[in-house]
């Protein structure tokens, strides 16, 4: 290795490292706006500014902001998915804790494999499959399915990670044979997904958003710094990272959830709690490391 790929692999681990960080204490940013706005309220108005926030830098790579004719109904359909994805990770981030939801949301890699073997025909390594059991238990002992207090919250936050899967594994279908760029893709399923939370919210007639000075800052934090600049900060490090690498480096992500919502709210988890946690992110981690073959 050269020292000029040496150091641009250092940049793009700090990258990540940064990213991180951003993605961990976004949890509690989401939380805090639920003080002043709806589960759909909070979400339609994040992603409406994330969108808007996304254009010039769609622009500056020289992409396109139109999407083909042909190809309407997959940002559609993916706009809706992000639609129910975040309207169930808010309503869940309302019902329960942070730092909790935060790891039940972040199960998508569990639900990309499995989904992958059912629809994609994809053939699971022996290691994926003993991840899978793993990340499962996991799962169960966070949910507690035999407790029912607080089982709502975690149940839309398994939902909120399966629907974030569905879209992985469509978009993974997809590769290849779309001209849309996947950032143009991106910026459509942000205002489709925005128009449809904030018209259910109009709909359902939802508690109204109030416009205080907190609530500005929390939709500052979560539309450009957790939607906008993260994601360049992802492109930039996957572009110089082997991808199995910068997926472990955004494992951290609900670690640092759990650890905020810790030192923020006093959100403490329970030993059994701690205990899933720990078994998902073993899963989890033994589903990112790539095979041989691949790696090399």
């Amino acid at each position: 290795m050269t020292k000029d790929s040496h150091h641009e692999r250092g940049r793009a681990a700090a990258a990540l490292g940064l990213l991180s960080l951003i993605w961990g204490f976004n949890w509690v940013a989401m939380k805090a706006g639920l003080q002043h706005a709806s589960p759909f309220g909070v979400g339609g108005w994040r992603f409406l500014f994330g969108a808007l926030s996304l254009m010039p830098v769609i622009r500056w790579i020289g992409q396109p902001l139109t999407v083909p004719r042909s190809e309407w109904w997959v940002a559609g359909l993916l706009g809706l998915l992000l639609a129910f994805n975040f309207g169930c990770t808010f309503g869940a981030l309302s019902l329960g804790g942070t730092g909790k939801t935060a790891v039940l949301v972040y199960t998508m890699p569990l639900w990309v494999v499995i989904l992958a073997r059912i629809f994609l025909h994809e053939r699971m390594r022996p290691l994926q499959w003993i991840a899978v059991a793993v990340a499962a238990a996991g799962l169960v002992v966070l949910v507690d399915p035999l407790h029912l207090r607080g089982i709502a919250g975690s149940l839309l936050a398994v939902a909120a990670g399966l629907f974030w899967g569905v879209s992985v594994v469509l978009v993974k279908r997809w590769q290849g044979r779309m001209r849309t760029h996947l950032l143009t893709l991106t910026f459509w399923q942000m205002v489709l997904g925005s128009a449809v939370m904030l018209a259910v919210n109009q709909l359902l007639d939802l508690r109204a958003t109030e416009w205080t000075l907190e609530f500005v800052g929390v939709m500052a934090y979560t539309s450009i710094l957790a939607s906008t600049v993260a994601w360049v900060l992802f492109y930039y490090a996957l572009a110089r990272l082997p991808a199995g690498i910068a997926g472990l480096g955004t494992l951290a992500t609900p670690v640092l959830g759990v650890l905020c919502a810790w030192l923020a709210f006093g959100e403490r988890p329970t030993p059994q709690e701690a205990l899933g946690m720990i078994m998902i992110g073993a899963g989890i981690g033994l589903l990112a490391v790539p095979a041989r073959k691949a790696a090399a």
